[in-house]
């Protein structure tokens, strides 16, 4: 089945196995001898139509003897474990004491939980992001790189249940024009939202304060204004700080120039 809903699910017991899929990820979960079995594996693309209700003969089970037995699982969604560094739909340039909304689409991660205290058994990406590098030779982090683009508007982008929509405001608080066609976007303290049927995270809000400049960035904890009766279902990962200051608009090396590869 297509994981459009989150929430507790019950497992079938025994040798029969279910099956979930959620972008390029194919899951299959089972309640056996009091043990969670969770197998997985990537399908080539995320809108490959093929029946896999019936595990592989080569899918590897991972197992859990969990404290209290049980055949009830939780499925929800989550942010990736490490910033994103994202393209913009075309390169940008913002005028100074301008500010812009844009918005861009992130693969959620997936996260296996069990028992009353949510007990995390296991966290799976929806789509397998390759990674990059953010920042200097000496000086940066290691990110994702995201399949999407950020744009000035979603009216024309598909909606997916695996893709969470990030709204994004940028105000360049400098003299200068600030021009670029990417930035590192760090999702660890955003929160997930189910706003009509689809995931939204709260508005990110970047000051830029000049190249050579930390900027700021501020978490909202909401959705942008209009955007009443949302839900939340996962909070951030990192929830005790919204506000930090650091590099946003940078120069990128990929993962080889990083290790050889």
């Amino acid at each position: 089945m297509n994981i459009d809903k989150w929430g507790e699910f019950t497992l079938s017991s025994g040798e029969k196995a279910d099956f979930f899929r959620l972008g390029d990820l194919r899951l299959w979960l089972k309640y056996k001898d009091e043990e969670i079995w969770i197998g997985h594996q990537y399908a080539g693309h995320a809108d490959s139509k093929e029946a896999l209700d019936s595990p592989p003969e080569d899918l590897e089970w991972a197992r859990w003897a969990p404290k209290e037995p049980g055949n009830t699982i939780k499925l929800m969604p989550v942010f990736p474990d490490l910033p994103l560094v994202v393209n913009s739909e075309y390169p940008l340039r913002v005028n100074p004491g301008a500010s812009i909304q844009i918005f861009t689409r992130i693969p959620v991660w997936l996260r296996i939980s069990i028992g009353k205290n949510d007990t995390v058994l296991t966290e799976l990406p929806s789509i397998k992001l390759s990674r990059t590098w953010f920042g200097t030779p000496i000086e940066g982090e290691l990110c994702f790189w995201a399949i999407t683009k950020a744009r000035r508007s979603l009216s024309n982008v598909e909606r997916k249940p695996h893709m969470v929509s990030c709204p994004i405001q940028i105000t360049n608080k400098t003299e200068e024009d600030l021009n670029f066609d990417k930035f590192c976007f760090r999702v660890e303290r955003l929160k997930l939202f189910v706003y009509n049927e689809e995931l939204w995270s709260d508005e990110t809000r970047i000051v830029y304060q000049g190249e050579e400049q930390y900027s700021d960035i501020n978490m909202s904890g909401r959705l942008p204004k209009g955007m009443e009766n949302a839900k939340l279902i996962s909070p951030p990962r990192k929830p005790e700080h919204r506000s930090l200051a650091t590099r946003t608009f940078k120069m990128i090396f990929d993962e080889s120039f990083l290790f050889g590869k």
